[in-house]
C-alpha cells in the first residue's frame, strides 16, 4: 500500500510543476517566448509555465514573480532554457516579497498606467500608493544631496553645481557602472562625441541586490533630462537590473544635440520603486534619509 502511494505522489509531481504560474515583471532587452511553433516577444503582464521556453539576448533580462509563494526571480542567462530550468540555474538566488508589496506590485503591473510612459522635463511626481509612497521619492532626493553634498568645496554652490563639476568624486552605497553605446558601431561612448551621436545605457549591477534605476542628464546651464521613461504608476518595472548582471537599454535610445554642450550623465538607483522624475526639481542637502542610494557618474563633451 505505501509502495502505491509513494508511486502515486511522484506520478503527481509533473502535474503540480506544470501547474505552476509565473508573471512576468518586467522585460529589459531582448525576451521572447515559446507560442507553438513560433518565438513570440515577452511582454509583462504575460503569465507563464514551469514548462515554457524562454529566449534571452545578450544583456537582456527577465523577472517573474510566484505569488503562491511569494518571491520574484530574474533571468540573464543567454539562450533558450524552460522556466524550470532558469529557477533551477539560479539555485535558490530569489527575492522574497511581504504580502503588503506582492499585492502592490500584482496591482500596479496590472493598471493601465503601467503602460503609460513619459519623459518629464519637469518636475512630476506620481500619485502616491498604499505601498510607495511620496516619501520615498524624497528620501531619494535627501540621499543623493549627502552623498554629493561631501564633496562640495563651496557651500553656496547648488548640489547641482557640484555635479556637473569635473574635480567632484561622486560617493555612492552600490556598486553600480554604466556607459553609453553607440548605436551605429556598438562601441562605448568615450569622453569626446560628435553631435547628433545617437545611443543607448549599458548598466552592470556588481551587487546583491535587485536595483531599480534612471539616468539623469544635466547639461551646463542646469537643463536637466531624464534618460529612461517613467510609467505614470511609478512601478519601474521596466526599470529593474538584476544582482550581479549587465543589462542594456536598446529599446530606449536617445541622441545628443547639434549644438556644443558638456553633458553630465548621473545614474541612479534604489532597492525599491521611487519616482525618479522628482530629481526634475532641485536637489537639496541636509534632509535626513535611510534610504541607501547608488550613483554613477560621467561627463561627455560634444564638440
Amino acid at each position: 500500500m505505501k509502495s502505491k502511494l509513494f508511486l502515486l505522489l511522484l506520478a503527481l509531481m509533473p502535474l503540480s510543476l506544470a501547474a505552476q504560474s509565473y508573471t512576468v515583471y518586467s522585460v529589459v532587452g531582448t525576451a521572447r517566448w515559446h507560442n507553438g511553433k513560433t518565438m513570440v516577444p515577452l511582454k509583462a503582464r504575460k503569465v507563464l509555465s514551469a514548462q515554457t521556453k524562454l529566449q534571452l539576448g545578450e544583456e537582456s533580462a527577465v523577472t517573474v514573480i510566484d505569488e503562491k509563494n511569494a518571491k520574484m526571480y530574474s533571468f540573464t542567462s543567454v539562450g533558450t532554457n524552460t522556466v524550470a530550468d532558469l529557477i533551477k540555474g539560479l539555485k535558490g538566488n530569489s527575492k522574497n516579497l511581504s504580502k503588503q508589496y506582492l499585492s502592490y506590485v500584482i496591482k500596479q503591473l496590472f493598471s493601465d498606467d503601467s503602460e503609460k510612459m513619459s519623459h518629464p522635463n519637469t518636475y512630476m511626481q506620481a500619485t502616491a500608493t498604499a505601498y510607495r509612497s511620496s516619501s520615498n521619492d524624497s528620501l531619494l532626493l535627501n540621499q543623493m544631496g549627502n552623498l554629493l553634498a561631501s564633496s562640495a568645496s563651496s557651500v553656496s554652490k547648488s548640489v547641482e553645481d557640484v555635479l556637473v563639476d569635473p574635480a567632484t568624486e561622486v560617493d555612492s552605497d552600490y556598486d553600480i557602472e554604466f556607459e553609453l553605446i553607440d548605436c551605429i558601431t556598438g562601441k562605448p561612448l568615450e569622453g569626446q562625441i560628435e553631435p547628433n551621436t545617437s545611443c543607448y545605457l549599458r548598466v552592470s549591477n556588481q551587487t546583491s541586490e535587485l536595483l531599480y534605476m534612471n539616468l539623469l542628464d544635466i547639461d551646463r546651464q542646469g537643463n536637466k533630462y531624464l534618460v529612461l521613461p517613467m510609467d505614470a504608476a511609478a512601478t519601474c518595472a521596466h526599470l529593474l537590473v538584476p544582482a550581479m548582471s549587465t543589462v542594456s537599454f536598446k529599446k530606449e535610445p536617445f541622441i545628443f544635440g547639434d549644438e556644443p554642450s558638456e553633458e553630465t550623465l548621473l545614474l541612479m538607483a534604489v532597492r525599491e520603486p521611487v519616482d525618479f522624475s522628482i530629481v526634475m526639481d532641485n536637489i537639496k542637502t541636509g534632509g535626513k534619509s535611510t534610504m541607501l542610494v547608488g550613483l554613477n557618474r560621467r561627463i561627455y563633451q560634444v564638440k
